[in-house]
């Protein structure tokens, strides 16, 4: 069903399970051409314990997936990145390690927000304006570096939205604005569906990928990937969530960038193709 995917988690963000080499075959079975790493970013001097490994795990995700790159190169082609947020105290070390070659490209997942002492001191998905706002700062200020080659379930923001108000509309304009000026896609993210259905407010939906960002992105002019957001391998080929993921696409007509663009930097114009 799915011919490529960017958005793969591994267990070293102590929320996902499996091996990475389980992945890979998993990915070969389904039929996958291209499989990207992208588990959540591992930070110089900052430990968040069960939402990303620890920084003294990164040399061996890097190991580990640029040995898999050359057993499997005849087989499918992987890729090497990292999710990771909108934290501007850290964003020379995003610059460091793209323009050093050591990773791939970058996917935005704006989950949090940090200070300039490096602690966390927002969270997103809550229902409240200063959250939503905080929301959309964050990611328009990463998105604005031209590191970010994919903005990962960017309706993040409306979790817990009860309902689409004047200031959700705003931000929602915002976001999508700022992705089409950089030609950066917006994910529609399967893991939201593979969740399923909870009651916000006075409906049961899902916490993304939401219809209503969608509708007013696809009339806008966006760009949109699918990212499974897998956190094991059994999920990669999870027929119910996928084809959940193809009625959602088909519903609101969007157009699906199949092999999405990165770079090491826009900025130096270095352009490749996944």
């Amino acid at each position: 069903m799915f011919k490529k995917n960017y958005h793969t988690h591994t267990f070293r963000c102590n929320h996902a399970i499996g091996t990475d080499e389980e992945y890979v075959h998993e990915a070969i079975a389904g039929g996958f051409d291209t499989l990207g790493f992208s588990d959540h970013v591992m930070l110089p001097s900052f430990s968040e314990p069960n939402v990303r490994g620890e920084y003294i795990m990164s040399q061996d995700y890097y190991d580990s997936i640029n040995k898999l790159k050359k057993i499997y190169k005849d087989r499918i082609e992987i890729f090497l990145g990292y999710e990771a947020e909108g934290f501007s105290y850290y964003f020379p070390y995003y610059k460091e390690i793209l323009q050093a070659g050591i990773i791939d490209y970058l996917i935005l997942g704006n989950h949090s927000m940090m200070d300039d002492h490096h602690q966390i001191i927002a969270r997103f998905g809550q229902p409240t304006a200063s959250n939503m706002y905080a929301y959309k700062d964050t990611a328009i200020a990463a998105l604005n570096t031209n590191m970010f080659s994919i903005f990962a379930h960017p309706d993040y923001f409306m979790a817990a939205v009860p309902v689409i108000d004047r200031d959700v509309i705003k931000v929602s304009k915002c976001l999508i604005e700022k992705s089409i000026s950089l030609g950066i896609p917006l994910e529609v993210n399967v893991a939201g569906l593979r969740n399923g259905k909870r009651r916000i407010g006075e409906i049961d939906r899902y916490i993304y990928p939401n219809k209503e960002f969608f509708k007013l992105a696809k009339k806008m002019g966006a760009q949109f990937t699918l990212g499974l957001d897998a956190h094991a391998p059994y999920q990669l080929n999870d027929d119910h969530a996928n084809s959940l993921a193809v009625r959602f696409v088909h519903e609101l007509d969007l157009p699906i960038i199949e092999a999405v663009s990165y770079t090491h930097l826009r900025a130096h114009e270095t352009r490749h193709d996944l």
